[in-house]
This record gives structure tokens, sequence and C-alpha cells, in this order.
């Protein structure tokens, strides 16, 4: 029998070593470099160059695939931890162990690379300390889709292709509440995640941002002249809007005459619901939006502060609707007779649009009552936030620019030209040319 000398350790048969323990294969060619496994002095056989060593912690599967099992504990924990990964190859797993060893090293333990999408999602949201409630409830519901889809997937394992598999999926059927999910949904899922992936890649836990490597749906929102609201008529001191005179006529025999004289102003349902009596100047005519009001998951009353900075603003609601202010009198003297009726049962709540019990009117019932005055008025029956639209193209007709049109509104410039004139390009050219081109000629 042949035997082979193994340096100092006790010689074995050569026909021991010819079979891999580790896939099965045989040894083949004898100058390939095999890792010998010994007991004690003994060799038991050798492992191929395609197998992991007997010291690393990795195993092949029956399938041929390699599984890492990394000891993960940070110092002083009293539960082991471990860090476990199936590979397709034996560098990926041996890449895995020597990442996480170093990163256990480093850090004393794996946070950062067992931190999942939904937890980045989660951080990043906290992160955002100056968020309003409505908007961070927004900002969940936006993200949901991602969390839904790949929430449980360490970040570090993201793709692009995971991205674009989740737009896939929203795009071909993917259901919120029942209703098919739009592009601006689609477009808001992405940018969550991608936000969130930043702020991974600034703390060093992911080199790139893969959601701002995928092509997004086209933005289709409408715009322009193409949003809803009511017709204007004529240019300068002729523009008119027949419906909202109409609707104006109706809705100044309603007990809230004098809110719905502020929505015609411009303000937001949210303006409108947070105002309280203490907002309002009779003797100068002026309102001063100093909150927002809103209802959260269709059940909690907020209050806090407006949308953006540009939603606070004192709005000259007498100029802009003359009998305004007898209006809103009128709406003070009636709640005075409520409380006076309702005696201890009245709630004084400050604000401007209440119930006969004093109660701050709910958010939705103002919708509600909208749409009714519109039938009442018989004029179209838009949504309530569409009268701001309205306003927005009457201004522009009256000759107004569009940086004081934004300021009564509440919006910022750039917002207010990309929502209410986004191609205004050829007609902005001729107007500025023709401007010039008189000056020109009169000097």
């Amino acid at each position: 029998m042949t035997t082979t000398r193994t340096g100092n350790r006790r010689k074995v048969p050569n026909d021991a070593l010819k079979i891999c323990p580790s896939c099965g294969e045989p040894r083949g060619n004898r100058r390939q470099s095999w890792e010998p496994i010994y007991r004690g002095n003994e060799v038991l056989g050798y492992t191929c160059p395609v197998c992991p060593t007997w010291a690393e912690p990795i195993r092949r599967t029956e399938a041929g695939r390699f599984v890492a099992v990394v000891d993960a504990t940070p110092p002083g924990a009293t539960k082991r931890k471990q860090a476990k990964k199936t590979t397709d190859s034996l560098g990926e797993a041996r890449q895995f162990v020597a990442e996480a060893r170093a990163e256990v090293a480093e850090h004393g333990g794996l946070s950062a690379r067992e931190l999942t999408v939904a937890k980045a999602l989660e951080d990043w949201l906290a992160s955002k300390t100056r968020l309003r409630p409505p908007t961070r409830r927004n900002y969940e519901a936006q993200f949901l889709p991602v969390v839904r889809a790949f929430g449980d997937k360490p970040v570090r394992e993201l793709r692009a292709g995971h991205v674009e598999e989740l737009i896939a999926s929203m795009l071909e059927g993917g259901k919120r509440n029942g209703e098919a999910y739009g592009i601006e949904s689609i477009r808001s899922a992405v940018g969550r995640l991608s936000q969130a992936l930043g702020r991974c890649k600034r703390d060093g836990i992911v080199t790139q941002n893969v959601a701002d490597l995928v092509e997004l749906p086209r933005d289709k929102r409408v715009r322009g002249e193409a949003l809803e609201h009511w017709k204007t008529e004529g240019h300068g001191p002729d523009a008119r809007c027949p419906d909202l005179d109409r609707f104006r006529a109706v809705a100044d025999e309603h007990r809230d005459a004098g809110a719905w004289r502020l929505t015609l102003c411009g303000m937001t349902r949210a303006d409108v619901m947070g105002l309280r009596w203490s907002d309002i100047d009779l003797d100068a005519g002026t309102v001063t939006v100093r909150q927002g009001r809103v209802i959260l998951d269709g059940k909690l009353d907020h209050a806090g502060e407006t949308k953006t900075p540009q939603r606070r603003r004192t709005v000259p609601v007498e100029i802009i609707e003359p009998g305004t202010v007898e209006l809103l009198r009128a709406m003070q003297a009636r709640q005075a007779e409520d409380k006076l009726t309702a005696g201890t049962a009245y709630v004084d709540s400050g604000y401007l649009v209440v119930n006969e019990a004093g109660e701050p009117l709910r958010p939705e019932l103002y919708s509600d009552r909208f749409r009714s005055l519109c039938r009442k008025a018989k004029v179209p029956v838009i949504h309530l936030h569409s009268v701001r639209h309205t306003l927005a193209f009457m201004l522009h007709r009256l000759g107004i620019t569009p940086g004081d049109a934004a300021a009564l509104l509440g919006h910022t410039v750039q917002v207010h030209l990309s929502t209410y004139l986004p191609e205004s390009g050829a007609s902005g050219i001729a107007a500025a040319a023709a401007a010039l081109g008189s000056r020109a000629v009169a000097a």
C-alpha cells in the first residue's frame, strides 16, 4: 500500500485522501492545493479548492450554495448573536465573513449590517424633528408600499433591481385602500426611500443610493389651466368669474357666511378651520393665519403650525371681499346667542367656525357644506381647494405679478409658477418683448 508523508505527522494511505469530504468530489489533479483535515496527528482527508476550509465558518450545502455564520456578539452582551448569509459562491461567502468580522472589531457589533429598509425609513423619519404631525403621517403612508415589498431586507443587500420591481408592481395593479396607485404615489414612495438611503450613505452604511439609479414614471400631475377651477372671463380690470359671484350670493345667506368669504379670499380649509376670533381684527378688516387645523387618521383633531412658513400671513379680507367684516360680526353675534341658549353646555373653544354647541366644526363637514352650496348656487361642483386655483387664475388675468399672487395665497414663487404658469414661456416672451419694444419706440 502506498503512503503519503505529511511532514512530522502520521503517514496515511493515499486512498483516504482522494475524496473531498465537503463536496464529495474526487481529488483529481494531485498538484492542486488541497487543504488537509487533521484529527490530532492524523490526516483524515482534504478539502478541495472550491470548498471552505475546516477553519472557516462556512459550509457548503447539498445544492452547491454556501452558508456563512459569523459571531456578532457585542462586548459585554449576555446573549450570543450571529450574522448569517447564504451565497452562490465561496468568494462571496468569504467576503461576507471578512466584512462582518471587520465590522464587529470596529463597531463592536453588526448594527449597520443588520439595518433593514424598514428600520432605515423609520430612523430617517425620526430624524425629521420639525415635521408637522399631518406631514409625518403622510410620509408614513407614502413609504408603506416599500415596507411591504422589501422592508425586512438589509439596506446593504438592496439593489436597484428591487426598486424597479417595486415600481413595476405598483404600476401593474398595486392597490392602496382598494384603489390603484397613481404616478404621484409611486414617485413619493421611491422619493422617501431615496431620502432614507441618502442618510445611510451619509453614515457610511451603504456606498451608493440605489433609489437614485432607477427611472421614475413621468410626473403626470395636472398643472396650469388644466387644474380644476371656475372659469374666468376678460383681462385687466374687466376680469370676472361669474361662478364665483353666484356662489358668493348664495353663501352670504349661510350661517357661516363670514367664513365662506375667507375661503373666497384664498384661504385653505386648514387655514379657515384653524382660525380663532383672536386672529381676526374686525376694526382693521384683516385676518392673520397663524395655524392650521386638520383631522388625522379620520378622527384625531390636530391644530398646529401652518404647512409652510408662507402660509403664516395677514390677509386684508375687507379689501378683497367688501362686506366681509359685517358678515363676521353677524357670525359673532349668532354664536353669542348660541352660548346663551346652551348655557353651561356651550364649549367656548374660541374657533371661528363652530357648531351650535361651540365645538369646532370638523373640516370634512365644511367641505360637504361647500358642495351643497355649489349645487344651490347652480355652479360647477368643484373641490373646495380648487377655489384657490380660481383665484390664482383671476389674479393673473388682473395683471398681478406671480410674486404678489403667491404671497396672498401663501405660496413660494417657485411653487406658484410651476403650478399655475408651467407653460407661460411663449406668452411671457411675447409680453416682455412688446414691453421692451414700446420703450424703445418711445425713446
